[in-house]
């Protein structure tokens, strides 16, 4: 997981992306956008208030929310997700399995950062949990 406070978000649709079927509309078992996620190494991105996800850009809302703990955010990436409700709920991680909650995925993209001097970009999805 990256850290995206100094990132540029650009939507658009990599080429990877296309093959394993992550386009905007797509929806899919959470579970399986983590082994995707896992597989292709690129960061999901997911949103839980509709609203927002729909009307909103990820950069207006890194900006919007930098001052909030990532926890805390009405978006976080997909791994913290993970974590958070893996603590929060021991049961989680099963029940995931058995019944997987839906992501639509609103938007792919490339994210771009520099580190010192070289400009990284890696590929992300932002998705609405729903």
């Amino acid at each position: 997981m990256m850290d995206t406070c100094d990132a540029i978000f650009s939507p658009g649709e990599p080429e990877e992306f296309k093959s394993i079927g992550l386009t905007a509309g797509a929806r899919l078992p959470l579970g399986r956008l983590k082994d995707l996620q896992e597989r292709h190494e690129f960061e999901a991105i997911l949103y839980f208030d509709e609203d927002l996800a729909r009307n909103s850009t990820l950069d207006a809302d890194h900006v919007d929310f930098q001052i909030v703990p990532v926890q805390a955010r009405p978006f976080m990436p997909l791994a913290v997700f993970l974590q958070v409700m893996a603590e929060w709920d021991p049961e989680f991680a099963r029940r995931m399995r058995d019944e997987s909650p839906v992501v639509e995925v609103l938007e792919t993209g490339t994210i771009d950062h520099y580190s010192g001097c070289v400009l990284c970009t890696r590929p992300y999805v932002k998705g609405l949990l729903l």
